[in-house]
């Protein structure tokens, strides 16, 4: 990467975040920015396609690595400030994102055009979705019985694809509102799906995490 990437890239994350919290940023307004970060352009197309993928969880991101939120306090703290290793990271975990997209219509399918908030209901309706609990740096990666996943899945679950990854992979974002649900929610983990309001309210007092910003 050349010197360009040493700088921008909180900045990049801030305004896409901030954007992201109600429906898809428009990738023109970002475009100099991402050509400046990754002046390769097939890294910089990549990171525009990211920007206009439905569910990619850009305002996660944004949480994660400019304002340090950790779901768990014992979770590797990611990057928290400009270079070219916090570009590398981004460009690696949009690369994961879409290909995940890619290989999830066999396994689910969700709208092309991204959830509606509106149309998510937490688990048992004790959730509000706030996306804390998969701030994690990997999980048990074993499906629900008579299901399979890509074998990168498995990788991408346990946390080997991306290291220290600010937040699962599988984790995505809705439209309308900082909502964020399981991109693999009706066949996730066996790990996963025995979480609930007991392990939420256990875990929140020491997540570290931040609830009262965009």
């Amino acid at each position: 990467m050349s010197k360009a990437s040493d700088c921008g890239v909180l900045q990049l994350l801030t305004g896409l975040g901030l954007a992201r919290i109600k429906t898809k940023p428009d990738y023109r307004r970002f475009s100099g920015q991402v050509h400046a970060i990754w002046p390769e352009t097939f890294e910089a197309e990549l990171v525009l396609e990211g920007i206009q993928a439905p569910h990619l969880a850009w305002t996660m991101l944004f949480r994660t690595l400019v304002r340090g939120l950790r779901g768990n306090p014992l979770h590797p703290r990611p990057l928290d400030q400009d270079s070219p290793e916090l570009a590398e990271t981004v460009l690696t975990f949009v690369k994961l994102h879409l290909r995940i997209q890619k290989h999830l219509p066999d396994l689910v399918l969700w709208p092309e055009q991204g959830l509606d908030a509106d149309q998510l209901i937490g688990d048992g309706g004790w959730c509000d979705l706030c996306g804390q609990c998969c701030c994690h740096a990997g999980t048990v990666p074993h499906p629900p019985q008579g299901i399979d996943y890509p074998p990168f899945f498995y990788h991408a679950l346990a946390g080997e694809t991306l290291y220290p990854q600010p937040f699962c992979p599988f984790l995505f974002q809705a439209m309308g509102q900082p909502a964020f649900f399981c991109g693999i929610h009706p066949v996730k983990p066996i790990a996963c799906s025995r979480f609930d309001k007991t392990d939420c309210e256990r875990g929140s007092q020491g997540r570290g995490c931040i609830t009262n910003d965009s």
